[in-house]
């Protein structure tokens, strides 16, 4: 009897998880919006590999996530790409 307990609360459980876990799955549509933390940041590797000369950037103009966001567009500057102020 104790068997077919545990293996019922096994299960149950089992069965629990899988439901909470599909009713906070997030949806692959959505995308993070994600502003480097420098200028060179904005226009390089890890987040901004593809960007090339030309291409429109973004990062915070100070210490923080709460600093002004700052647009721009990646400029070559010597051997590495830099957001420079629109």
């Amino acid at each position: 009897m104790r068997y077919g307990a545990t293996l019922l609360s096994a299960m149950a459980l089992l069965a629990a998880n899988q439901v909470i876990g599909a009713a906070i799955e997030a949806p692959y549509t959505v995308d993070a919006v994600q502003i480097a933390t420098s200028p060179f940041y904005a226009c390089n590797c890890p987040n901004n590999c593809k960007h090339k000369q030309g291409t429109n950037c973004k990062y915070y103009g100070g210490p923080s996530d709460v600093s002004q966001v700052i647009s721009g567009t990646c400029v070559q500057q010597g051997s590495q790409l830099i957001c420079v102020a629109k």
